[in-house]
C-alpha cells in the first residue's frame, strides 16, 4: 500500500473523529445550557447528540472495517450508508425505509453484475490484454 493511500485514510478518519466530537460536544453543551426548556432546543440538541454518536461509532470501527476491505467501497455508497444511519438516528421510520431501499438497490445491482459476469464470454484478463 502506498504512503499516499495511508495518509488519505488517516485524514478521513481524523475528519470523521473531529466531526463526531464536535457534533456530540455541541449537542451536550446545548442540552446543558441554562434556559433551554423549549421543545426545539431539546430536539436540536438530541439530533446533534445522535448524529455525533453515529459518526463516533463509524470513527471507532473504521480500523476494524479495513480488514473487510471497506476502503474499496465506492464513496457514493459510503455517503449513502452514512446518510441512512443519520436518518435512522433522527427519524427511525424514514431511516428504516431508506435502509431497505439501499439494501434492495445494492442487491439488485449485485445481481445484475453477477448475471453480467455469468454471461461474459471473455475472461477479464484477456480483456485487459486486448486493449
Amino acid at each position: 500500500m502506498s504512503d499516499e493511500g495511508l495518509n488519505d485514510r488517516k485524514w478521513h478518519r481524523t475528519v470523521l473523529g473531529v466531526s463526531a466530537g464536535a457534533l456530540l460536544g455541541t449537542g451536550i453543551i446545548i442540552a446543558a445550557w441554562p434556559g433551554q426548556e423549549s421543545n426545539s432546543g431539546e430536539y436540536f440538541s438530541g439530533t446533534l447528540v445522535k448524529v455525533g454518536i453515529v459518526l463516533g461509532v463509524a470513527w471507532f470501527i473504521t480500523t476494524q472495517l479495513e480488514r473487510f476491505g471497506w476502503q474499496r467501497l465506492r464513496g457514493t455508497m459510503l455517503v449513502s450508508l452514512i446518510v441512512v444511519l443519520v436518518l435512522w438516528a433522527i427519524r427511525p421510520r424514514i431511516g428504516a425505509w431508506a435502509g431497505a431501499l439501499l439494501l434492495s438497490g445494492g442487491a439488485f445491482f449485485a445481481l445484475i453484475g453477477w448475471v453480467r459476469k455469468l454471461f461474459d464470454v471473455k475472461p477479464s484478463q484477456s480483456r485487459k490484454l486486448d486493449r
